[in-house]
């Protein structure tokens, strides 16, 4: 892929608006400064429509603090805020009328954004002055609550009742004009919308204070975002979101938001799938991303596909900013991303991942659409820290391919790559944490460690390697000494209590497993279990109690603790789990339930990651899942960690047993390659 012309292309064919030459001041109109004054909405619309009619122009907004309610932006009309001005929005929903928009990629009639347009060409909004939209706690981001990690507190989310509702309708085909909302829905309006215009210009403005997503223009073609920047940190405060645009160019805009800060999308759903416009021919460079959780986001709102995209020359820098390139989506939405190029870019800090995708985006696996990731460039990128250096997750019915990784280095990461359903992955120069890849990753042994008993060899790699020598060595009283190999060994008399160490050589490129224990005869009851000898193996403890006696968060603790290669002084054990993340807050003789299980399990897999949107588990009592624990039951249930009985229930507010806790850990350690 050639993304240097790409680029090119683009850049040459993006279309500026066409302002005509008359001046118009709101003042002229009869607005009155200072928020005092009352809204002025009804001077600002006069001038905007005035300024049209006269074939177009600029409308200033002088300096001060001016409170509107919605705005209607007309053809070729510049609404231009000069040095000082601040256009400050009512947050009184009755200064909102209903308008048909689109909610989260979804097309209704609901409270108009603050900024609105449809049908209209040649529009822009411009000058160094401020749109506030004035949201914070006590207005507008109190109608939704969202869960930020695997621990969060749950809270009061009005919002769910309608969005669901307005879901059931996009699946059902209900006309976009017959969904209704609106007061008592709880379904804030966007910031900035245009729907289906032409040639628009952001440039050099300040947004702040959205209630929701702020700048997201819809089946608009020819987009212009310049020198805008874009601080807002509410639920969903998405900084630029195009969708189903074409010809899209974002430059040097600064992003510090609450939620993704670019986030390219097609549409959700049937609706998406039906209108089919993917975004395409976008160009995003020179922008500075701060905190997000998404800095150039990639769906998840994408069942039209996204194509031909060229981000080069990014600079990201916030342990607060989750990933910096994120794709996502799921089952239900569907849609293919594709011709994506992430260049020269520079990755100061990231909290979660450098480069995060995945296809179990809150709905998962639960649909028959299955997305499509293919013919993905990433070169010439340097970042540090977060949870992985690269995490990249697809279906095994449609893996990742055409993806290119070239002359990428990652420092800082807590865990090197993760690669699910890679086909054919060229990777040259890619060094995470001082390790080159490809090479043998999640080196791990099969079977139980006996003396007379045959283990076999497994690891895993994201790309072709050649093939792996492997070397078997016993450890005794500090001392390893070579003991076989080959793919297969089987254990010599005499090596009970030994440690047993597994190293895979592909051409140089080495990857060692953890030291597995030498067991002798098994115990009775669970500790004699098959699960139970796999984690004991492994140095993970099972406890000496009854296999159907519920397990408690001290039972618990030390078992991941051991799990994770970590350690903490007797007694403390269930506190050191909960400062790592892997166990959450209770007493500490309190059962684990099976839902608090299954976020256990996926905080110790390695296959982890943080999600502000929650994912529905697919399982029959899905509506008595805790919302904050929603995430982790599916992807625990997708794995395999956990299972559903024969009715498909997952019990989530049940205990669970001791016996079922070892099933559990066992099951996420082989998973883990531990």
């Amino acid at each position: 892929m050639d993304a240097a012309l790409m680029e090119r292309e683009i850049l040459a064919s993006v279309q500026p608006p066409r302002i005509g030459a008359a001046r118009a001041d709101i003042r002229d109109f009869g607005a009155a400064e200072g928020l005092g004054a009352g809204v002025q909405t009804a001077a600002l619309q006069r001038a905007v429509d005035e300024v049209s009619r006269a074939g177009g122009g600029r409308v200033t907004v002088p300096a001060g603090c001016w409170l509107t309610g919605a705005l209607r932006l007309k053809s070729g009309v510049e609404l231009h805020l000069e040095e000082g001005a601040r256009l400050c929005f009512s947050t009184d929903p009755a200064d909102y009328p209903l308008e048909y928009v689109h909610w989260e990629g979804t097309p209704c009639i609901n409270y108009s954004s603050l900024v609105y347009a449809y049908g209209e060409h040649d529009i822009a909004l411009t000058g160094p002055g401020v749109l506030d939209g004035q949201a914070g706690a006590t207005a507008w981001w109190n109608w939704h609550h969202q869960t930020e990690n695997a621990w969060s507190e749950g809270g009061a989310n009005p919002q769910e009742p309608a969005r669901m509702r307005m879901r059931a309708m996009n699946e059902a085909g209900v006309p976009p004009r017959e969904r209704v909302f609106g007061d008592g829905c709880w379904l804030r309006p966007n910031f900035i919308q245009f729907i289906r215009c032409e040639r628009v210009a952001l440039e050099g403005v300040t947004v702040t204070n959205s209630p929701m997503w702020n700048i997201n223009p819809v089946l608009c073609t020819d987009v212009t975002v310049r020198g805008v920047t874009v601080r807002s940190h509410g639920p969903n405060s998405d900084g630029c979101d195009p969708e189903s645009c074409t010809r899209v160019l974002i430059e040097r805009c600064r992003f510090d938001t609450g939620d993704d800060c670019i986030s390219l999308k097609s549409g959700r759903d049937r609706d998406g799938r039906e209108t089919n416009v993917p975004c395409s021919e976008v160009l995003i460079r020179e922008n500075e991303f701060a905190d997000g959780h998404g800095g150039i986001a990639l769906g998840s709102e994408m069942s039209g596909g996204i194509r031909r995209v060229a981000a080069r020359a990014n600079r990201f820098d916030s342990p607060n900013l989750t990933y910096a390139l994120r794709l996502k989506s799921n089952a239900v939405r569907g849609g293919t991303v594709e011709q994506i190029a992430l260049t020269d870019s520079d990755i100061r800090s990231v909290g979660g991942a450098a480069i995060h995708g995945t296809m179990l985006y809150e709905d998962g696996r639960r649909g028959e659409y299955l997305p499509v990731f293919r013919d993905i460039l990433i070169e010439n990128v340097r970042a540090h820290g977060g949870d992985y250096g690269i995490f990249l997750e697809a279906f095994p019915e449609v893996p990742i391919t055409g993806l290119e990784l070239r002359n990428i280095c990652i420092d800082g990461a807590a865990h090197g790559l993760h690669a699910a359903n890679w086909k054919d992955a060229v990777l040259e120069n890619v060094v995470i944490n001082g390790e080159e890849y490809p090479r043998p990753v999640c080196v791990h042994i099969l079977g139980v460690p006996c003396p007379g008993e045959e283990v076999r060899a497994a690891m895993r790699s994201c790309a072709p390697l050649p093939r792996a020598a492997w070397r078997w060595e016993l450890e005794r009283d500090g001392r390893r000494e070579a003991a076989g190999e080959g793919e297969r060994f089987t254990l010599p008399q005499g090596s009970g209590g030994a440690n047993l160490i597994l190293t895979a050589d592909a051409d140089g490129r080495c990857g060692t497993s953890r030291a597995y224990r030498v067991l002798g005869e098994p115990l009775a009851g669970v500790r004699g279990s098959h699960e139970a000898r796999r984690l004991e193996t492994r140095g993970i403890p099972v406890p000496d109690e009854e296999e159907n006696a519920p397990v408690t968060r001290r039972m618990l603790a030390p078992m991941v603790l051991a799990l994770l290669g970590d350690t903490a002084a007797p007694g403390a054990e269930v506190r050191r789990a909960q400062e790592l993340g892997v166990l959450g807050a209770g007493e500490e003789d309190g059962a684990v339930t099976r839902q608090e299980m299954a976020t256990v399990a996926m905080q110790c897999c390695g296959v982890s990651y943080r999600n502000a949107s929650t994912t529905t588990p697919d399982c029959a009592d899905a509506d008595e899942v805790d919302t904050v624990w929603a995430t982790n039951a599916a992807r625990a249930l997708y794995f395999g960690f956990l299972t559903l009985d024969k009715e498909g229930r997952f019990w989530p507010s049940r205990a669970v047993t001791v016996r079922e806790a070892v099933q559990v850990l066992c099951r996420t350690a082989d998973f883990a390659g531990i």
